[in-house]
């Protein structure tokens, strides 16, 4: 495992009584997941060291000690025990939802506040100690697809047909349950449901039998490239249908590879290149690379400043447990550079950072991006 660290960890004490504050990462840096988890990684310690850069917190450094956990989940769960032994006052989790899985019984019991975009929702709903959502959950991800289809159809869905093509995962097994019911409690019908693993090299079969539906809205819940496989299918099986993606499906890249005026996907975060501030400390970081492309970078920095500002309220004596507390207590935050579409606020009861959405669109046509008006997913 490969580790690194910004800050002055030298004079660190995990307690938050010596010169620093000390914050451990574990993320998959190498790996099959890291396409997706290492822009998470690269934007914290973005964040960390401008936070640093300007004073830190209370007077003190942040130390941020970064692990690469390998795409393993077995290997994060053992980085995730060396960490927890050497005290600090909180764990980070860029990883895949197993490797969270494994770890999150393991920081509760230890009192670590544990953040991460990839918790569960039953980890969540209702809030469990010490684990904190810092990216959409699957539930909010679902709320906010009925939301828009809703307003697309002008608040009538009576008589409409929704299809699902999905990949085999449990996170979207919930988006497709929570959707399922918000739609046809509206009066639309979910006529059919195809499934798939990956890699996939075709999807031509099961877009003829969403063609066979007519349906007036596919959500297509996917991963990056896999959703991209799917749209086109649905485009040469002859669909017409609204296509709306999940933050997976939400790039830049993405879309213009899709290249289809009909698909939409949401976020809870602005592109990197829309926000002249992120990128400029990007740059003087040299990640411009490693985070201007991902959708998921933001989720790094989104955490970064909740932490900073959870440390501010903790004070310079502040204890996991102390940080816990202080966590709920970050309320109508702002993320700076304006890397989040809706202003951050935890309780005791609320321990889901994103509460804001805009479906992105990109036009062929023009060759332009653009966004939807917000929609507010509690």
């Amino acid at each position: 495992m490969i580790t690194a660290a910004c800050g002055q960890g030298a004079d660190s004490d995990s307690s938050g009584s010596g010169d620093s504050y000390r914050i451990t990462v574990i993320s998959d840096i190498s790996g099959a997941f890291s396409g997706v988890s290492a822009p998470g990684a690269a934007s914290i310690e973005m964040a960390v060291n401008n936070i640093n850069a300007t004073g830190g917190v209370n007077g003190k450094k942040i130390d941020l000690q970064v692990i690469d956990s390998q795409s393993s989940g077995s290997l994060a769960l053992t980085a995730a025990q060396k960490a927890i032994a050497a005290n600090p006052l909180a764990l980070v989790m860029f990883s895949g939802s197993a490797g969270a899985a494994s770890i999150t019984s393991l920081a509760q019991s230890a009192r670590v506040p544990l953040l991460s975009p990839a918790l569960s929702d039953t980890s969540l709903y209702p809030a469990q100690p010490y684990l904190f959502q810092t990216s959409l959950t699957a539930k909010q991800d679902a709320e906010a697809l009925y939301r828009f289809v809703e307003q697309r159809e002008n608040g009538s869905l009576s008589g409409k047909t929704v299809d699902v093509a999905a990949i085999n995962s449990p996170y979207v097994d919930v988006i497709i349950k929570q959707a399922r019911a918000l739609l046809e409690q509206a009066g639309a019908r979910v006529a059919g449901v195809q499934r798939y693993d990956l890699p996939l090299a075709s999807f031509a079969t099961q877009a003829g039998a969403i063609a066979r539906d007519n349906p007036d809205v596919v959500l297509t819940l996917g991963s990056t490239d896999d959703t991209v496989v799917v749209s086109k299918a649905l485009t040469a099986a002859g669909v017409t249908a609204l296509q709306l993606g999940i933050p997976s499906g939400a790039a830049q890249a993405t879309l213009q590879q899709i290249a289809s005026a009909k698909y939409y996907a949401l976020a809870a975060n602005p592109y990197a290149t829309t926000l002249p501030e992120f990128l400029a400390v990007a740059d003087k970081n040299h990640k411009t690379a490693d985070v201007s492309s991902s959708m998921f970078a933001m989720s790094g920095w989104v955490t970064g400043y909740v932490l900073a500002k959870a440390l501010e309220k903790c004070g310079t004596g502040c204890s996991s447990a102390a940080l816990s507390t202080a966590l709920e207590q970050v309320s109508d935050y702002a993320v700076p550079a304006g890397a989040s579409y809706g202003p951050v606020t935890l309780s005791a009861t609320n321990h889901v950072a994103a509460s804001t959405v805009r479906f992105h669109h990109y036009d062929p046509a023009t060759g332009k991006f653009a966004e939807s008006d917000p929609i507010t997913v509690p």
